[in-house]
């Protein structure tokens, strides 16, 4: 046991790393397979859909108990347990007769993966000196940020040279690697019986299963659906509300709480915790609406858009490295700030695209928002974590990593929305251009029917010409509605810095 203690927490890090990126890395990389997934299966886009969500929620439940598996079996056992489980529901995509069967394994792995992120930030808490703080969350970042982003770039791969079952197959000798490296580097920390005879509260953990499942299903379904004029939709939203007020007030009050809910009373873990949500919500929104841009109005293919939001992915992980260095030179609060305005910055450089713009001018922007995206992400999770006594840092990192999945999961289903509904917007207001009466649109259109007079008749000339002009019309307002996204992003940005000041950046408390 001693031995154990003395192991460099580098070699700590690297192993708890690994499942982690893993574990985040499945879920992105599954993105850009659907398609494939839905042909092999001949099922629509939608139900493709559910391979995707199906993950996303079922690790999402396991967030709230990860504190109470910790105290019941500790972090050791619990690395093991999610790391098999992982990999069995990986054997089990690989090997599914249907989508129905795909889904279920999707499930199983989704279970595998929720605890693994914030048993990895607790463990990193734990083996890294405070005044390396700084250094463990930049290594975390590699996970929980460069993960992401590299994974759609991993599966396209994949999926473009071999088949889409090597997304699910390269897991396996993954997950054998980290259960090996967890077992030789990572101590043993399992609780005594007495204290691991804990109730388990079943009422906390029904209400929370009962909101994320709905929450997640009004997410996925909304925009099919057209939100709150569905019926069942309203009613889903108000189940979903109502279980997450009762499973805030019951770990509140009773006496073994599923996770320690009053962590929220730390100032520092509070404002850290919202403002890296906002972060969240850059990164995630970007990560689908830059994309969506790039095919849509600049008509690149899913490939070339995938290869151009790499270099974002390998400028965000050479950032965590360095800034977790330079972030015990420079005071956290300041260098937090840094890190929101070049963000904001390179979102506002995002809203100046329009349809004739170069890939190089969509990399650009991407690259400068992955140099801010560190520099605010790493100073600001160490100091959601510097007042907290260590002994609540599973249930404060559980609880940071929950917080997140839900502003991340309705921010990016809001994104989507708010693209297809204020172009339609727009196209309101723009569609009146389109008159006889207005001279500029008369010129196009004469200028159209011209050009199309030397293939068609008269009458399809004319209507190819309407045709056409309506249909740049139509990409001008979806090109408008990208303007106001990116600019609400913007927003975002400078609205949470004051947050950022309120932060507390004294001694962490003594336990």
């Amino acid at each position: 046991m001693e031995e154990e203690r003395k192991v460099n927490p580098y070699i700590v890090a690297i192993s708890v790393l690994l499942p982690s990126f893993m574990a985040l890395a499945a879920s992105s990389a599954t993105n850009v397979c659907q398609p494939n997934i839905a042909g092999y299966y001949g099922a629509t886009q939608y139900e493709a859909n559910t391979v995707i969500t199906s993950y996303i929620i079922s690790g999402g439940i396991m967030l709230p108990i990860t504190g109470y598996l910790v105290r019941t079996i500790g972090k050791k056992l619990l690395f093991y347990y999610s790391i098999w489980l992982f990999c069995i529901g990986a054997v089990m995509c690989i090997l599914a007769p249907n989508l129905q069967m795909l889904i279920v394994a999707r499930i199983i792995q989704g279970i595998g993966s929720g605890c693994i992120l914030p048993l990895c930030q607790a463990v990193l808490l734990e083996v890294f000196p405070i005044e390396k703080r700084g250094v463990a969350m930049g290594l975390f970042g590699v996970a929980a940020m460069f993960s992401p982003l590299a994974g759609p770039f991993l599966g396209g791969y994949l999926t473009d040279n071999y088949s889409w079952q090597w997304v699910f197959i390269i897991n396996i000798p993954l997950s054998m690697l980290s259960f090996i490296l967890i077992k030789m580097f990572v101590k043993s920390d399992r609780p005594p019986k007495q204290q691991s005879k804990i109730d388990f509260d079943i009422v906390g953990f029904i209400s929370v299963v009962i909101a994320m499942g709905c929450m997640q299903v009004i997410l996925d379904k909304g925009q099919q659906y057209n939100w709150f004029d569905t019926t069942w939709i309203c009613w889903l939203t108000g189940i979903c509300i109502f279980s997450f007020v009762l499973f805030y007030v019951w770990e509140l009050e009773y006496k073994n709480p599923l996770i320690d809910i009053r962590v929220f009373k730390d100032r520092n873990f509070l404002f850290g915790t919202i403002v890296s949500s906002f972060l969240n919500i850059m990164l995630y929104s970007t990560l689908l609406l830059v994309p969506m841009f790039v095919q849509s109005l600049l008509g690149y293919s899913p490939s070339m858009s995938g290869l151009a939001m790499f270099p974002r992915a390998v400028v965000c992980l050479i950032g965590l490295i360095a800034v977790g260095q330079i972030s015990r030179f420079f005071e956290s609060r300041l260098l937090a700030i840094i890190g929101l305005l070049i963000m904001a910055f390179s979102i506002f450089q995002l809203s100046n695209l329009n349809t004739t713009a170069s890939i190089e001018s969509v990399i650009l922007p991407n690259i400068l928002l992955c140099i801010g995206v560190p520099t605010a992400f790493i100073p600001i999770t160490a100091l959601s974590f510097q007042t907290l006594d260590p002994k609540r840092n599973a249930d404060a990192a559980a609880l940071h990593a929950m917080f997140k999945n839900i502003v991340t999961a309705v921010a990016t289903s809001v994104s989507a929305t708010f693209i297809a509904r204020v172009s339609q917007v727009h196209q309101t207001y723009l569609v009146h251009n389109l008159s006889g009466e207005n001279p500029h649109f008369y010129n196009k259109l004469m200028a159209a029917q011209a050009k199309f007079s030397i293939y068609y008749n008269h009458f399809t000339a004319a209507r190819k010409a309407g045709g056409s002009l309506y249909n740049q019309m139509l990409q001008q307002a979806r090109l408008c509605s990208f303007y106001d996204a990116f600019l609400v992003l913007t927003l975002l940005c400078i609205i949470v810095i004051p947050l950022v000041i309120l932060l507390n950046t004294g001694e962490k408390k003594s336990a």
